[in-house]
């Protein structure tokens, strides 16, 4: 599902249009679908503010058939993007096409019919509600994708009738080589809780009261190196503040919300919630879960009592982690988390 628009210029060459496209910001790049050859593929995304969540595409493509009578000339520009596309992303679908049908004339059709463009809505969404909905949405679809993606145990043995589980089975079990893969996918969750959290870091100094107070009066050392990424755009200010701190210790993570934005991430998180069967505050499961990691990475520590339903458990901790913190930021920002961006 998403947002189809096509404008039949009235005459416009395939030089011409790529001129325009490029004047309007859109880059070149490639595309899955298999277009007619001489077809040039175009996109544009909004990086400032976070303004873009799917941004825009754009096609250059020569017609034929039934399409060349639409307006008698050779090429049509298609735009497109996705139904979760940001308010930012649809007005530029409306923007890159109202402008060059002034320019070159011609018909629009598409999803909204003859010369209609896409319908936009009231957008009261900020820079920080942006940028905290595109992490938040990024990393559930990785969860949910890990979880849909996680292989059955490869030793399957029914359990008594009365449900118990004698110690040979259990032995068994444990020897099942799913559990080596469980094991190894531990690291993989606790990096979307430290990526999490270092990415809303970095949107939140960026634009909270507080950080940028503390910006003003913060002095560190950098080397010429890091001078010629800033000047490169590989590196921002908000990550050189987080490279200070390491997101995958409860401790430093504290401090580096502590110290640049008055939160205690800590006291968010010391709460008790059930997981599975068990109820624990969320601040201790999490920290056992970073510990659990670090056993397995620097110890190459396999716990092969580490179960598929186990490990579901430890992404249900991060995720129930995360969902603290959203709620927190919800209230003190003043807004919803839009899950679908």
């Amino acid at each position: 599902m998403g947002r189809d628009v096509t404008l039949y210029p009235k005459k416009a060459s395939r030089e011409e249009l790529k001129n325009y496209l490029e004047s309007m910001g859109f880059v070149k790049c490639k595309h899955f679908w298999d277009w007619p050859k001489g077809t040039l593929n175009y996109s544009w995304f909004d990086y400032e503010d976070f303004k873009s969540i799917d941004g825009v595409s754009v096609d250059i493509y020569p017609l034929s058939g039934e399409e060349l009578s639409v307006t008698g000339n050779n090429w049509a520009l298609h735009a497109r993007n996705l139904s979760g596309a940001s308010w930012h992303d649809v007005k530029m679908l409306n923007d890159v096409l109202r402008v060059a049908r002034k320019l070159f004339g011609g018909t629009i059709k598409g999803d909204y019919g003859t010369n209609r463009y896409a319908p936009l809505w009231d957008d009261d969404s900020t820079p920080i509600s942006r940028g905290i909905s595109g992490i938040y949405s990024h990393v559930n679809r990785e969860i949910s994708a890990v979880k849909f993606a996680l292989p059955d145990p490869s030793i399957k043995q029914q359990p008594h009738a009365d449900g118990k589980i004698d110690d040979f089975i259990e032995f068994t079990q444990n020897l099942d080589p799913s559990r080596v893969i469980y094991n190894g996918l531990v690291p993989f969750a606790v990096s979307m809780f430290e990526y999490f959290f270092s990415q809303a870091f970095q949107v939140l100094i960026k634009y909270d009261e507080f950080a940028l107070k503390k910006r003003s009066s913060h002095k560190q050392k950098l080397n010429f190196e890091t001078l010629l990424e800033i000047e490169k755009k590989d590196k921002s200010i908000e990550n050189i503040i987080a490279e200070n701190y390491t997101f995958q210790n409860l401790n430093q993570l504290n401090k580096a919300y502590k110290d640049w934005l008055n939160i205690d991430v800590r006291k968010i998180l010391y709460k008790k919630k059930r997981v599975g069967n068990s109820v624990s505050f969320l601040e201790n499961r999490i920290s056992d879960i970073i510990q659990y990691r670090h056993g397995i990475v620097h110890h190459f520590s396999i716990d092969r009592s580490l179960t598929k339903e186990g490990y579901i458990h430890i992404l249900e901790a991060i995720e129930k982690g995360i969902n603290e913190f959203i709620s927190f930021i919800e209230r003190k920002y003043g807004f919803k988390v839009d899950e679908h961006c």
